[in-house]
């Protein structure tokens, strides 16, 4: 399971598990590949939650159930982290920043308050509850 992906100066590394993989694109390339992947386009993806849920910034993509994306910042930014949210098992409000553990026991520390991830976990939640509600018949 993907942890958090992040952009540096050879294109980007994605954490996952105890593998720490180097990619030549850049992180929001990477996420498109893997909506294409799970056959949608991050476009198309885009215009459909501006259109149904009206958030239009730093929108969350949900590839799968266990694959549940949060951008930190815009996400052409280059400074944005995609962080897994199926993949966080805690989360500790610190001083001036937050930090996240994931299932791998790996820790990220975000420059973000409690209170904007929060946001976006319930983005994150309402995205979610819509795609799945597609698919029961």
């Amino acid at each position: 399971m993907i942890d958090y992906v992040v952009n540096n100066a050879f294109g980007c590394i994605v954490y996952q598990n105890a593998l720490v993989t180097q990619y030549k694109m850049s992180n929001l390339s990477y996420i498109k590949k893997m909506c294409i992947a799970h056959l949608f386009t991050y476009e198309g993806y885009l215009k459909a939650v501006q259109k149904n849920l009206g958030k239009r910034y730093k929108i969350p993509v949900a590839i799968n159930s266990n694959t549940l994306f949060i951008p930190l910042k815009r996400s052409r930014d280059y400074d944005n982290i995609w962080v897994n949210f199926a993949s966080i098992t805690d989360i500790h409000e610190l001083d001036h920043s937050i930090e996240v553990v994931f299932v791998s026991k790996r820790k990220l520390y975000l420059d973000i308050s409690m209170k904007s991830l929060r946001k976006q976990i319930k983005y994150l939640e309402a995205i979610n509850n819509v795609k799945v509600k597609h698919f029961h018949f």
